[in-house]
């Protein structure tokens, strides 16, 4: 990820949420993949 695309504060927020969503012992990694794409998705960033 470019660190210019967003303000430091709203990197390290994103950063901060990003990892704690992907180091989970609740759901599945499989899971927590799709809620990634979805998450991306919804927001207009496509594959």
């Amino acid at each position: 990820m470019d660190a210019d695309l967003l303000p430091e504060n709203l990197s390290s927020a994103y950063k901060a949420f990003f990892d704690s969503a992907q180091s989970n012992d609740i759901l599945e990694p499989k899971t927590t993949v799709m809620i990634s794409i979805a998450t991306s998705m919804a927001i207009g960033c496509y594959p």
